[in-house]
């Protein structure tokens, strides 16, 4: 029974036409199932406030992990006056982008970080034969409600680089932060979605989670322009993680464009976010369509 249920969901969206491809994705954001969504966010979210004392010391945790990285930029700062030619102020609005943006992927897609023990347990074949869409399923599965301690220390970093750093909020400048936001969001999430997407080949991605998810992101701590042109390069066009913060802080604080390959770039993040999301999608998509459950 589970075979002719795989094959009729994947005839149905998982075709090779792109119109099948629109169709399977925006099924998924349908106004019911958006309910339904909803209701397993809040179940989750539920799960996770009902062991209250660990909920607490793992808010704290992030808190004090954070604080300690800011007290590290703060000593090197306050040593050496700049890095890479970025004071305080526009240190920590740098991380307070990375931070905040960091905090939105971890609430909607934590899930993915554990996504090969569904593929090892054979839980993720529970996704398939539901008439929901099984990515959507997932991220609504585990919301992590502690990413609002990413929130506060966000804001925190941002409305302190803003002053320290003297940023005049225009108009434009105001109006351009919420699709940087987003761009840098989608960016996140969608390297999250092709690391687990390698589970369908590999079952097991421990490592490159770690590697890629946790490790790498240590890089955006720091201006991109301390780098060397091959990492500003890698970091650039191959794994975009510098348009998270490092190019659209260059526009906000209106940093010398000598540090950037071209000043447009500085625009790119929102149109970096989309592709690289897009892309994500279509490797998920190529992944489940060759999906073989483990039988366990």
């Amino acid at each position: 029974m589970w075979n002719t249920e795989f094959n009729r969901w994947n005839s149905v969206h998982l075709g090779y036409d792109l119109a099948a491809f629109i169709k399977y994705i925006l099924n998924g954001f349908k106004m019911n199932n958006f309910k339904i969504y909803m209701k397993l966010g809040m179940s989750a979210i539920r799960c996770k406030m009902e062991y209250k004392v660990s909920f607490i010391f793992f808010i704290f945790a992030i808190f004090f992990y954070y604080f300690a990285q800011l007290g590290i930029v703060y000593v090197i700062v306050t040593k050496f006056q700049t890095i890479g030619g970025w004071n305080l102020g526009e240190m920590a609005f740098l991380y307070g982008l990375f931070i905040f943006s960091q905090g939105i992927t971890s609430l909607c897609f934590n899930s993915l970080n554990s996504f090969e023990d569904l593929i090892i347990n054979g839980d993720f074949d529970r996704f398939l034969i539901r008439p929901l869409n099984p990515m959507c399923q997932i991220l609504c599965a585990n919301f992590e409600i502690a990413s609002i301690a990413h929130f506060v220390l966000g804001i925190t970093a941002i409305v302190f680089g803003s002053i320290y750093a003297d940023i005049y909020w225009s108009v434009a400048k105001a109006a351009f932060i919420l699709p940087v936001i987003i761009g840098a969001v989608l960016i996140q999430g969608g390297i999250r979605i092709i690391v687990s997407s390698s589970a369908f080949w590999t079952t097991k991605n421990r490592a490159l989670v770690h590697t890629v998810i946790y490790s790498a992101k240590e890089f955006i701590h720091y201006p991109v322009s301390i780098y060397n042109i091959w990492v500003k390069f890698f970091l650039t066009f191959m794994f975009p993680l510098a348009f998270v913060n490092f190019y659209p802080a260059n526009y906000f604080l209106q940093k010398s464009e000598r540090t950037l390959f071209h000043p447009v770039l500085q625009y790119f993040t929102p149109i970096v976010g989309i592709i690289v999301f897009g892309i994500a999608c279509l490797f998920w998509r190529i992944g489940i369509n060759r999906y073989q459950s483990t039988g366990n």
